[in-house]
């Protein structure tokens, strides 16, 4: 597990069994009390607030970071690069369209973890 990163913060630990259940999801956001995270509206407690910061805490492990422009960007070139091979995948039949839209919603849900943090 990675230590603090610049910002003096811990980042969060990998859920459970490593896994982090991004069909999880709350009832309506209205009616959640809890702070939003970072400058963001998302509570620091949902899967992808948790999966944003697995993915933080990846980046920090490596002296990086997804609050930094740069390193931002070159993630979402990585999820468009990834998002490439499932199409691809799907286009030759190696994936079953619910396979692929269940694929698809999990990169559109990575691809926001910059903007969560």
């Amino acid at each position: 597990m990675p230590g603090p990163d610049p910002a003096g913060t811990t980042p969060a630990p990998v859920v459970n069994d490593g896994v982090i259940h991004l069909g999880d999801r709350r009832t309506a956001r209205a009616d959640r009390q809890e702070p939003p995270m970072g400058s963001r509206d998302e509570p620091a407690d949902t899967p992808e607030a948790r999966l944003a910061q697995t993915i933080q805490a990846m980046y920090l492990s490596r002296r990086r970071t997804l609050t930094d422009p740069e390193t931002a960007e070159a993630y979402d070139i990585a999820i468009d690069a990834f998002t490439l091979i499932v199409n691809g995948a799907q286009a030759r039949g190696g994936l079953r369209p619910e396979d692929h839209d269940l694929l698809q919603r999990m990169l559109d849900t990575a691809r926001r973890a910059p903007t969560i943090l």
